[in-house]
């Protein structure tokens, strides 16, 4: 394997470090304290949880929409600002990295987990989830994702099970503890079996009985925009939904659309508040590709949609609490300075990231997925040659990528969940010098942003378990 394929991000992006150590009091994980001052509750709690996203996935959005789109960013230029920001590290209780199963059930439950386990502690105890304890509040409660519902991260906030791939046993919880909103992808196992698109081994008609506790079900965007009031069903695909990329704006809302359409539900003649948990999940999956491109449109999405709780929170400063985090890092990505070939070390034949690698990403108009979709498990090299002249004009495959296109081989040990969508993406990081170090998880710390009542509490150095155990503290008033 030529070591032109090992060039790797080797730090985190150094701008964005200094922005958040620089407005933190570091702590160490394993000593730092919940505080237990009494405190006003907020009345309105958004969690924000950008799936996969690390530091440089926010740096490098960031920089696009600054340079390309001539845009600032609501997470740097507003929650962090003008609130808080902490460092957060992720690992789960068995592995250095972690899954979303664990990394969510800490957040909610305040506890470690092991790998795939959803609201259950390593050690075998089960706690209420800080979703939970907003429900024994009165508050409305809401779970939104353009992942399948039954995934891992909304499922922890309510769910306890030993395995995170027990769909069946999180819906039936999703019935009996009644959220008012529940906004996402996941259809095929809310269908009874016997039905186009089931993956349910049961003949249970989900949706019907939620329709019989006076749920709203809505399957598209112009449904969902019309809703106003109520408890809401939204299943917007068999599984999860498309990349904000390759969405069909008039039939697939985006996260943006499903915030707002949330806020609307709960907020509306409720004296008793919310918490509304809002997940992009389609950062990790674009990470998990490799996939530049996808990445950043769906991370400008989310970023919009935590623009709509930034003017709730306008309204009603005294009573708000915005949280934006993610459960883990995805990729280990950066732009860093790569060779240009393997010919000579010297300088010049080095190159780094500029603004116009920026452009050069914004030309591609289609997911790495879809385009590994078009090429199926048998591509040709017809089919290759007429993919790149259509949608990667801008780029050049190089043989060795094409080879393992035709091949199905995967790249390297740490690339191989689709070998098309990875050569794919390396042959962008060879154009851009954006680079990924693997296509699973890394045990990098994330950003936690606040701002808003309790948004002090967040900065510091933690663990993901005590930011869990912290949220429960304030939305309890303790």
């Amino acid at each position: 394997m030529p070591k032109f394929f090992r060039v790797m991000s080797l730090a985190l992006v150094e701008a964005t470090v200094v922005m958040v150590i620089a407005g933190c009091v570091v702590l160490n994980p394993s000593t730092r304290q919940i505080q237990t001052v009494a405190s006003p509750a907020p009345k309105y709690v958004f969690l924000f949880l950008v799936d996969g996203g690390g530091i440089p996935h926010l740096e490098i959005t960031r920089q696009y929409n600054r340079h390309v789109h001539h845009e600032g960013l609501v997470i740097t230029d507003k929650i962090m600002r003008e609130g808080s920001v902490g460092l957060m590290t992720t690992h789960a209780a068995n592995s250095l990295s972690t899954d979303s199963a664990a990394a969510a059930t800490a957040l909610a439950s305040g506890c470690k987990a092991n790998i795939g386990a959803l609201g259950m502690c390593a050690d075998g105890s089960v706690t209420p989830t800080v979703m939970e304890h907003a429900k024994q509040r009165g508050m409305r409660i809401g779970l939104v994702t353009n992942s399948t519902l039954y995934d891992a991260s909304p499922a922890a906030f309510v769910c306890h099970v030993p395995n995170r791939r027990h769909y069946a046993a999180i819906i039936d919880r999703y019935l009996e503890l009644e959220p008012d909103v529940l906004l996402g992808g996941g259809k095929d196992q809310f269908l009874p079996k016997s039905r186009p698109g089931s993956r349910r081994r049961d003949e249970a008609d989900v949706i019907a009985a939620f329709k019989k506790k006076g749920y709203r079900n809505v399957t598209n965007k112009q449904e969902l925009e019309r809703s106003s009031h109520g408890k809401i069903l939204g299943l917007f695909s068999l599984k999860e939904m498309r990349f904000e990329i390759d969405r069909d704006k008039d039939i697939e809302p985006s996260i943006y659309d499903m915030t707002r359409a949330t806020i609307r539900h709960l907020h509306d003649d409720n004296p008793q508040g919310f918490f509304a948990f809002i997940e992009n999940e389609n950062v990790d999956t674009a990470s998990h590709l490799t996939d530049i491109a996808a990445m950043i449109h769906d991370y400008r999405e989310f970023d919009r949609a935590v623009g709509l709780a930034y003017e709730f929170y306008k309204k009603y400063p005294r009573e708000t609490l915005i949280l934006v985090t993610s459960d883990h890092e995805t990729g280990g990505l950066g732009f860093t300075m790569a060779l240009k070939d393997l010919g000579s070390v010297k300088s010049d034949n080095q190159a780094a990231g500029t603004v116009e690698d920026l452009k050069k990403i914004q030309s591609i108009a289609i997911s790495l997925q879809k385009a590994s979709q078009m090429l199926g498990r048998k591509p040709t090299a017809e089919a290759v040659e007429n993919l790149m002249r259509d949608h990667f004009s801008g780029f050049t495959l190089a043989p060795e990528f094409k080879e393992a296109i035709l091949a199905r081989r995967p790249l390297w040990r740490t690339l191989f969940i689709d070998p098309t969508a990875h050569a794919l993406g390396m042959m962008i990081a060879s154009a851009t010098q954006a680079y990924w170090q693997t296509s699973s998880h890394t045990n990098h710390p994330v950003t936690v942003a606040a701002l808003g009542l309790g948004a002090e509490r967040f900065s510091g150095y933690y663990d993901n378990a005590d930011f869990g155990k912290q949220l429960i503290a304030i939305l309890n008033g303790n």
